[in-house]
């Protein structure tokens, strides 16, 4: 009864701030201001329920188990700044509430897999899991921490810091600093990494910027079912794990382009890109290529004997292609469609594939995908979403409804779903009374997960 009413008590706090933070006026929730210093508090509550149904296979969730369900709420607390005319400041504390009955969320969609893997491009983790159980857990992290000086056409901003390169929406070559998840339906916060940023201005359209983000090389365990990724200290592997970019953008003739060179995580890299509009629809193109150096291998079960295991390559040279155009029609419906040639992703080796895209290598399990997305304001407080998903390399697919209502101005409430079409993992026997699953499909792997999301904003 105890441990029941300690799994309630965060819920009941939530509801009660919740109650109180709808209460105060739409600005700042509390600011400090004094000569010559500036200081804003305010944050946003985000609680997500999913109930899952899963298919029938037992290597991977069990016997019998035909549903989960899984809950997470944050509650995220930020203060941004001046401290000066020239030095500012920007932190994020989060708070995390999360509760699963699944027994494995490696091959859930993003919309789903919240639990915590070590992230590329930080130095430590900074969470602190201050509760945990077999199926709960409460940390508080803080995902954003810098500091930025300012003196005329020089930012320079060292901390935990959110940095994006990449204009395309469901892949993103150019996007190499925690780059979302093709399938992730919520994309309104990205978190940080640890880098020190400078950003120049050379004229009222071009610019140079240099990241320096230090990291650590993640090293994965696969055992049938789950894949666990662990972090190298940042003494022993720095260089290997870190990031050193150059990139330079401008503006010519309403066309924004780019190109970026530098080393990352694994190797080395080299990239443009463009976007711009052509009577009415957005295009936009985006190509990155990685030199791989360095060994950086995880073992897999395998049926082969004798050992029944093989060693893959978790990060390889390999070219990396995005095209995409979009288009709003006078009656607010939305259209976005993008291809992608994924030179990390190997249909024939989805196991491997898939070891790669959770340790940040791939964006996807095959080659050729393509994305599509649509939207239709139904009322101006109403807003619906479908997205879709496709591997031509194994003809799976992702379909997601989303529908988003405004409750208030600083709060919404959505409702949708993730369901996976395709073939379902096999199982292969490797052993007299032991079998592994095989994926057959990159999509059919996924459950149907159907999931309530509120967020507000004070």
């Amino acid at each position: 009864m105890s441990m029941v009413l300690s799994r309630q008590c965060p819920a009941i706090l939530i509801t009660i701030a919740i109650i109180v933070f709808m209460a105060v006026p739409l600005h700042a929730f509390w600011t400090v201001e004094g000569d010559g210093y500036k200081a804003d508090t305010g944050g946003s509550i985000r609680t997500v329920g999913a109930g899952i149904r899963n298919y029938d296979d037992p290597l991977i969730f069990g016997n019998d188990n035909d549903y989960d369900s899984s809950s997470q709420t944050l509650l995220r607390l930020t203060s941004r700044g001046a401290l000066s005319s020239y030095l500012s400041f920007e932190i994020h504390l989060v708070q995390e509430i999360f509760t699963s009955t699944a027994q494995t969320d490696a091959l859930m969609p993003g919309s789903a897999a919240t639990s915590p893997i070590p992230q590329r491009y930080r130095i430590s983790e900074s969470g602190w899991d201050w509760a945990e159980d077999d199926d709960f857990r409460a940390s508080l992290d803080a995902d954003r921490f810098y500091v930025q000086y300012s003196q005329g056409a020089i930012d320079l901003t060292v901390g935990r810091q959110a940095i994006n390169f990449s204009q395309a929406y469901f892949f993103n070559p150019l996007d190499i600093f925690l780059t979302f998840d093709p399938e992730t339906f919520d994309r309104d916060y990205k978190p940080g990494v640890d880098a020190v940023r400078a950003d120049i201005e050379l004229g009222s359209f071009s610019g140079l910027t240099f990241v320096a983000a230090p990291g650590r090389e993640l090293r994965v365990e696969a055992t049938p079912g789950t894949i666990r990724i662990s972090a190298e200290s940042f003494a022993d592997e720095s260089w290997y794990g870190s990031a050193l970019m150059g990139r330079f953008s401008t503006n010519y003739l309403d066309w924004d382009l780019s190109i970026q060179a530098g080393k990352v995580y694994g190797g080395y890299t080299m990239g443009a890109g463009f976007a711009g509009g052509f009577h009415g629809m957005g295009i936009r193109a985006e190509a990155a290529y990685l030199i791989a150096r360095g060994d950086s291998t995880a073992g897999i079960v395998d049926a082969n004997p004798p050992d029944y295991l093989r060693e893959v390559d978790l990060v390889e040279d390999h070219l990396m292609v995005v095209a995409g155009v979009d288009y709003r029609f006078a009656n607010s419906t939305y259209c976005n469609m993008e291809l992608l040639f994924n030179g990390a992703g190997d249909s024939s080796d989805l196991e491997a594939s898939l070891l790669r895209s959770a340790t940040g290598q791939s964006v996807s399990l095959g080659e050729y995908l393509a994305g599509l997305q649509l939207s239709y304001e139904f009322h101006p407080l109403l807003t619906g979403q479908i997205a879709w998903m496709y591997s031509f390399s194994d003809t799976s697919s992702l379909v997601s409804p989303t529908f988003t209502y405004s409750v208030a101005d600083e709060a919404e409430f959505l409702c949708g779903a993730t369901l996976g079409r395709g073939e379902t993992p096999s199982a292969q026997q490797i052993a007299p009374g032991l079998n592994i699953p095989v994926l057959e499909s990159e999509f059919g792997t996924y459950p149907d997960v159907f999931f309530l999301e509120f967020k507000f904003y004070f």
